[in-house]
């Protein structure tokens, strides 16, 4: 169980991390830092406000991106979703030690089936993370693993305090 900030207090960073996200997803970037900032505010959310903000910024701020009516966004959507999904219920349910390699691993488990399958003859379809592809999923990992030592960071400060 991690420890979380007072319920307060955890409460308002959780919805500001959310409203973060949310702001990352409209913004006008590109849509690996898009996606790269849902992630990386996921697991802050997680460390701060605990399990339901993070479910709450990792599955309701990509669909919110839409309102920008981007196309690209609109096509990678399912594969940001499934992977923040995949991501959190690996950060819950491997939480501590073992998440440093559960979560990320997760997290780009749908994107290197998309990247494969994209490949093939039967499915074959340009999404646009390409030519990039290999360097989005190398992204991803690194933010989530980033973001998971920072959550773990926290935890244990927050142990030594009290």
């Amino acid at each position: 169980m991690i420890r979380t900030t007072p319920a307060l207090q955890g409460m308002i960073i959780g919805a500001f991390l959310f409203l973060a996200a949310v702001v990352v997803a409209v913004a006008p970037l590109a849509i690996a830092y898009r996606s790269l900032g849902i992630v990386l505010f996921s697991y802050l959310a997680f460390g701060m406000g605990g399990m339901p903000f993070a479910y709450l910024t990792a599955l309701l701020a990509p669909p919110l991106g839409l309102i920008t009516g981007n196309v690209d966004w609109l096509v990678m959507l399912p594969i940001i979703l499934s992977s923040n999904l995949l991501a959190m219920l690996g950060l819950e349910f491997s939480w501590r030690y073992p998440a440093l390699i559960i979560s990320p691993l997760l997290l780009i488990i749908p994107q290197i089936f998309v990247l494969m399958a994209s490949k093939r003859s039967l499915f074959q379809v340009k999404l646009p993370w390409e030519p990039n592809a290999a360097i989005w999923v190398a992204l991803h990992a690194l933010v989530a693993l980033a973001g998971i030592l920072a959550v773990i960071y926290l935890d244990r400060h927050r142990a030594s305090e009290s």
